[in-house]
Formats: structure tokens, C-alpha cells, sequence
């Protein structure tokens, strides 16, 4: 039997939806945010051209490279502007992205394709280019490939991608590289469109530096259009979807890696906090509990230097922080055990009879044993008050709604220092901030934050840990040992792998493999640890002690000394039971007198009272419980309803870089 909620299950509930609303908002996130889409549009676009692109690649000796892009744009539709895509589906990385533009327009960034597109959106959603408009159009970024799969010494790249979806009147591309590249031999060499170069191209120039290291491709009318809004037949250098691809092997031993040292910002900030959450835990400890074991509820203090039995909502609050409805009605069991009231069955209906005066030493019990009894019905005979429990649901809810705000007054600023308190919101914040800021720093090395989302997901992690962190905390005393120790490693995993979820969300080209685990556990660890740094006072200590010394007691006591105490008080049973339902061990309580002969409660008078069984009072106390914390349903008040680059020929071992864009 268990009138209150047994405590396992609870944290049980809280760990899986946890869990669940964590997994499901990830998976949102991650449905919306990765499109599959490829990228660009698939048809040519006539509501625009190109008059000149101009492309400079600068080639570092660690296949990095600075990218320098300039467009004439000009429209002869209604549009707002172009857009601009990278690829980094082969490992490449972009970094420090800037755009500028004739007239100034602005632009922000997006992943597009799955994550394997920087899109680059130029133009104002506000305002519009007419036909005939113009826009010059500056991108400059650097980009670090990785080693091409064909081999560590080869430099292939496409300068402009085959995903420009509108003709191109002139294009020029100039690629200076770190040293003058090995002899162009059949594998290697320029291709413009599908056609590899050769010195028969018509309207193709190549021109190489005399050191041999930069070659300039000067692109003109090669591909004729008939378009009469741009004044009938023309020539054009690029047709939509042609790409311009230069791949060369440089000499043996000239191309190293990229040394990556981005890592060590996280790394070193994430060490920090890190080692600030573990410190502050080693010397934040509460004192060891030691129990004292009694047969009885602990005592506290009464009037007049007066010693009594602590009430069981009293012991309810202090053993989980905490004050519930089932605490509460407790009390009910309790002042049936001292005999100021009974408990009577008949026809189907329960009532309860008022035998005397309360001898309350809290004014919220005194008013709550008063109020139960309020509207009921007075014996002239003797007395005694009578009401049925069916005249009180809907009607006591509110009473026992103010006897768990009086009971949380009485406790309040007792149970916990303050700041231990400050503490675990200052780390909770603490965690909540790094991870917004490690995930905007990451989206900063593109060129602006684009991972709005992964910073917004931090603060949900961050609030769905402390809400489990703390109750497992409240409930930490109440807990046995074995499953105290599984839900503190949950704790700590669901905060670890929160922080795993949230890294995975930034993607590869942003954010390393070792940022990625130190992110994880600098983010978890200190979330996970915030809600122990909450200290308990010396007063906390006390109490703890007397009651956990209490239920140690409940949960241990041997069958003869429990005969014992039978003998000497036949309703020790009744009496501890209401304590035993706060502390979450009343299933362990009456296990122990399966084997023990006991009589009925005393105060209880019904059908068949001879043939008293433990089931009775189960299901007598679960009808108490509930029907005395029904709250009616306020009225209706209304509501509201409601890729790299182009197919076709090119280098045979494929190229980095690409993209290509289009216009909105």
C-alpha cells in the first residue's frame, strides 16, 4: 500500500520525460533545420544574369586558401537579391565569410542541403530590384580544404561552381598557388564547362606568371543566347550550371596539413569552468548524517519547554523539502490514531465524527481539523460532530491548499543555507551561458551566428537537468542507497549526454571532434553538479537525523520487537502508519505485520470490522486522500484555436570547392 506516491516512481516519471521532451525537441530541431534539399534551384533562371565574375584564389602551403569573388548582378525581374552557396560536404571548412555591396544591402547565413551548404541570402526581404537594377556583389572568405583523395600533392578545385542557375557575360578566374605546379599532363589541366581547356578553345585565354605560380583564365563569348530582354543574341562566357575547374599536382613535399588551433578557446574555457564546478564541489560537502535510531516519531519542541511528536506533514516536508496533498490528509489518520476523531463506513458512504478537541500546538492544524468538521452535523446527545466525505470533495481542496502554504512558512529559510542556494543558480546559469556562447563563438569563425538554435537548446537542457537535478536532491535523504546511486549516475548522464546532443547539432565544418567531447563534458559535469552544491543548515541536520534514524527503524525492525511493542500499546501499528506513508515506507510497514496478529484500528467503525484487514485501510486511505484534494475545474473562460560541383567532365578524381547560387 502507498498513500503517497512512492518516491522511485516519481523520479522514474521525471528521468523518462525528460529523456523523451529532450529527444523530441532535438528531433524537431533537427527536421526543420537540416533540409534536404539540394542546394540550388535545377532549371536556369532568366531573371537574371551575371555581367562579370571575378574569382582570386590564394593558395597557403596547408591547402588553405582566401577566396576573393566579385559579381555584377544585373535583373530583369522583380527580386530582392541573390544567394550565395558554399559547400563544405567534402570537409571543407569556412572562415571569416564577409559580403559587401553595391547599392548596401544585407545578408545573413543558413545551412542548407543537410548541413552540407553555407548559404549566404544577399538582399533585404524589405526592398526590391527592379528590372534593369544593377548589384555589385563582393564575397571574400577563407576555406581550408582537406587532402584530396586522389593524392596528398594535388590541388583540384572548382573557382566557380556549376550551381549558378543564370548566364554569365564575362568571368575571369585567377588562382595564384604556393609553388609553380608540376607539368600539366592529361590528368590535370582546366575545364570549363565539360570541355577540358586546350589552346584551340575559342573565347578562352590562359595566361600563367613567369614564376609559374599564377594562372589567370580570362573567360568571353563562348556560349550564344538569344534572350530579347537583353537585347537579343549575345555571347556569353558561362551558360547556368557551368562550372570553371583547375586541378594540378604540386611538386612532392610541398602541401602540409592544416593545423587547427580554434579548439583551444573551447578547450581552455572549458577547463576552467570545468575545474570552478569540481572545486566548489569538493568544498561545498554537507556533513555526514547520523541517524539515531527510535521507536517513535522524533520530538520537537512545544509550549512551555514542552517536548512533543513531530506531526507526520511536518516530517513530510522535511524529509523531501517538499509539502504534498498526501502529506497533508495524513494528519487526518493521524489525529484518528490520538483519538480525536473515528472513522465510520456505512452504506456505502464514509463519514467522519469529531470525539473531541484537538490538542494542536500549530495554529494550521487547529484550523484544519476545525474546518473539516465545520459544516457537519452536531449530536445533542454527546457532542459529537459528524460529516460525510462526499459533502467535503470540492470543498476542502482550498483548506489543504493553505495548511501546505503554512507548513512551507514554517519551513522556509530552515532547510538550506542561502548560499548554497545562490550557488547552484549561479552555475546553473553559469552552464546555460557557456553553452549559448560556445555555440555562437563556433557559428562566429563562418562569419555570423547561424546557430541561433543551438544556443536557444542549451537553456532548454539546462532547465530540463535542474528540474531533475533538484528533486532528486529533495528526495536524495528519502531514497535507499542502490537506487540514490543509479539516479545520481542518470543525473549526471541525461546532463552529459544533453551536452553530446547539443554538439552534434553544430556541425563538423564548425566544430571539431575534441570540442565537440569537451563540450560535452564541460557543459554536463558542472549542470549535473549545480543542485549539490545546495547545503543543508545545522537545524536541517538535526531533524534529518531524528527522522532518517526513525525510518531506519520502520525499515529494519525485526518481527519480536515489534511483538513487543504490540503488546504494549495494540495500536502502535495505527500510530506509526501515517508517518510511515510521508517517508514513502508504508509498503515496507505493513509487510512486516503480515506474520503479526494486530487489531482493528480503534478508530475505525464499519462493515464486518472483525474480519479487519490491511486492504481496508489501503483503499480507506487512498478514497481519504483523494476525494479531501479534489479541486473542482475553474469555469470555461474561453479559448484560442488555431553539392561541391557540377556533373558532367572535370578532374577524375573530383574537386573541392564549387557551390554556386541564385536569386530570390
Amino acid at each position: 500500500m502507498a498513500y503517497k506516491k512512492n518516491s522511485t516512481a516519481k523520479a522514474s516519471v521525471i528521468v523518462a520525460l525528460a529523456v523523451i521532451f529532450f529527444i523530441v525537441c532535438f528531433g524537431i530541431v533537427m527536421f526543420f533545420d537540416n533540409d534536404d534539399d539540394d542546394g540550388y534551384a535545377l532549371l536556369p533562371d532568366y531573371g537574371m544574369r551575371f555581367e562579370s565574375m571575378d574569382v582570386d584564389i590564394k593558395w597557403n602551403d596547408d591547402r588553405s586558401c582566401k577566396i576573393t569573388q566579385s559579381i555584377d548582378v544585373k535583373f530583369s525581374e522583380l527580386s530582392h537579391g541573390i544567394y550565395v552557396d558554399i559547400p563544405v560536404n567534402s570537409g571543407e571548412m569556412v572562415r571569416d565569410l564577409e559580403i559587401t555591396t553595391t547599392p548596401s544591402r544585407p545578408y545573413r547565413l543558413t545551412r542548407e542541403g543537410g548541413g552540407k551548404i553555407i548559404r549566404a541570402v544577399v538582399g533585404d526581404p524589405d526592398s526590391v530590384f527592379l528590372s534593369g537594377d544593377t548589384m555589385k556583389c563582393d564575397i571574400v572568405y577563407n576555406y581550408i580544404t582537406p587532402e584530396h583523395p586522389s593524392g596528398a600533392d594535388i590541388l583540384a578545385f572548382n573557382a566557380i561552381g556549376g550551381g549558378w542557375t543564370c548566364y554569365t557575360k564575362k568571368a575571369r578566374v585567377t588562382m595564384t598557388y604556393p609553388v609553380a605546379p608540376e607539368k600539366t599532363t592529361g590528368d590535370f589541366g582546366i575545364w570549363i564547362g565539360n570541355e577540358k581547356f586546350n589552346d584551340a578553345a575559342s573565347g578562352v585565354t590562359v595566361a600563367w606568371s613567369n614564376d609559374g605560380r599564377t594562372v589567370t583564365v580570362d573567360i568571353g563569348g563562348r556560349v550564344t543566347y538569344r534572350n530579347f530582354t537583353f537585347d537579343g543574341v549575345e555571347k556569353f562566357a558561362l551558360a547556368p550550371f557551368e562550372k570553371v575547374e583547375l586541378a594540378y599536382e604540386m611538386p612532392s613535399g610541398t602541401l602540409r596539413n592544416y593545423k587547427n588551433t580554434e579548439f583551444i578557446v573551447t578547450l581552455c574555457v572549458g577547463l576552467a569552468f570545468l575545474a570552478i564546478a569540481i572545486v566548489l564541489k569538493l568544498f561545498l560537502k554537507n556533513k555526514p548524517l547520523t541517524p539515531v535510531v527510535d521507536f517513535y516519531p522524533p520530538r520537537i519542541d512545544a509550549a512551555e519547554g514542552k517536548k512533543r511528536h513531530m506531526l507526520p506533514v511536518q516530517m513530510g516536508k522535511i524529509i523531501d523539502g517538499s509539502c504534498s496533498s498526501a502529506d497533508v490528509t495524513s494528519l487526518i489518520f493521524y489525529w484518528a490514531s490520538k483519538g480525536y476523531l473515528a472513522i465510520e463506513d456505512r452504506d456505502g458512504e464514509t463519514y467522519f465524527k469529531k470525539l473531541k478537541k484537538v490538542d494542536a500546538v500549530t495554529q494550521y492544524e487547529r484550523n484544519m481539523f476545525n474546518k473539516l468538521f465545520d459544516k457537519g452535523e452536531k449530536n445533542e446527545e454527546d457532542g459529537t460532530v459528524t460529516v460525510a466525505m462526499s459533502d467535503l470533495k470540492g470543498k476542502f481542496g482550498n483548506v489543504i491548499k493553505q495548511t501546505q502554504n503554512a507548513v512551507a512558512a514554517e519551513y522556509k529559510g530552515k532547510l538550506y543555507k542561502k548560499s548554497g542556494i545562490m550557488l547552484c543558480a549561479a552555475m546553473y546559469i553559469l552552464s546555460a551561458v557557456f553553452g549559448f556562447c560556445i555555440t555562437a563563438l563556433t557559428s562566429l569563425r563562418i562569419g555570423s551566428y547561424i546557430y541561433a538554435t543551438a544556443g536557444i537548446m542549451s537553456f532548454v537542457a539546462v532547465l530540463l537537468s535542474m528540474c531533475f537535478g533538484l528533486v532528486l536532491v529533495f528526495y536524495y535523504n528519502k531514497l535507499g542507497n542502490g537506487l540514490r546511486n543509479i539516479l545520481t549516475a542518470v543525473h549526471f548522464i541525461i546532463a552529459v549526454a544533453m551536452g553530446v546532443g547539443i554538439a552534434a547539432y553544430v556541425p563538423n565544418d564548425v566544430m571539431t571532434w575534441l570540442e565537440r567531447i569537451m563540450f560535452a563534458v564541460a557543459f554536463g559535469v558542472p549542470t549535473a553538479l549545480a543542485p549539490f552544491m545546495i547545503l543543508r543548515t545545522q537545524y536541517y541536520d538535526e531533524m534529518l537525523n531524528g527522522i532518517l534514524g526513525f525510518r531506519n527503524f520502520i525499515r529494519d525492525a525485526e518481527k519480536d520487537k515489534l511483538e513487543m511493542l504490540i503488546a504494549d500499546d495494540p495500536q502502535y501499528f495505527y500510530g506509526i502508519l501515517p508517518y510511515a506513508n510521508v517517508l514513502g515506507v508504508s509498503d515496507v510497514w505493513e509487510d512486516k505485520f503480515k506474520d503479526i496478529t494486530i487489531e482493528p484500528p480503534s478508530y475505525y467503525y464499519g462493515n464486518n470490522v472483525t474480519l479487519f484487514d490491511l486492504v481496508i485501510l489501503n483503499s480507506l486511505m487512498k478514497s481519504v486522500g483523494s476525494t479531501l484534494s479534489y479541486v473542482p475545474p475553474s469555469a470555461n473562460k474561453g479559448s484560442f484555436s488555431g553539392g561541391g560541383g557540377s556533373s558532367g567532365g572535370g578532374f577524375s578524381g573530383g574537386s573541392f570547392g564549387g557551390g554556386g547560387g541564385g536569386r530570390w
